[in-house]
């Protein structure tokens, strides 16, 4: 995507779309994958319940960005979590190939974020500087991990990348 008033990405799946600007999910261990979730709003949301908990893996993937001429980069995004496990991880690549496995190919650095603490409480992620993965192959994404025996449901909206 090109840069449009400062805005690379600006998704607030007000379109009711999971995947539209070219957005891609990656089922790794499991079979349920990220759904557009619409109580009260719409946006990204991933649960590893299905009648009970089994053990998964997905990613939710930005399209490629082209960033390479920016400077002051900066990411963030609102989230929402409940129930027990593992919280979501952020990550970027300057080096994935946007279709395969990303724990197998590129490689990922996991970003720092405030997280929300539960109950469904939205917190924003903060502003996260972006400015050091700078490529025309840059790539932002989302990883859930849930087990047999536990795993939080998250939701994520507002996912926004700009210079800053």
């Amino acid at each position: 995507p090109y840069c449009f008033d400062g805005y690379y990405i600006d998704k607030d799946f007000e379109d009711k779309s999971l995947k539209s600007g070219g957005w891609t999910t990656q089922k790794i261990v499991g079979t349920l994958d990220w759904t557009l979730g619409t109580h009260g709003g719409n946006y990204a949301q991933m649960s590893n319940y299905d009648g009970g908990n089994s053990k998964s893996e997905t990613w939710f993937i930005s399209p490629v960005l082209d960033v390479a001429d920016a400077e002051n980069l900066s990411f963030s995004f609102d989230n929402a979590c409940n129930y027990n496990g593992d919280d979501i991880t952020v990550w970027v690549s300057t080096n994935y190939d946007g279709v395969s496995n990303p724990n197998s190919v590129g490689t990922w650095t996991q970003l720092s974020a405030t997280l929300s603490s539960g109950n469904w409480e939205w917190v924003n992620s903060g502003t996260i500087d972006l400015s050091a993965y700078c490529s025309h192959t840059t790539y932002v994404a989302f990883k859930y991990t849930g087990s047999d025996s536990d795993g939080k449901t998250w939701e994520i909206d507002n996912i926004v990348v700009k210079k800053q």
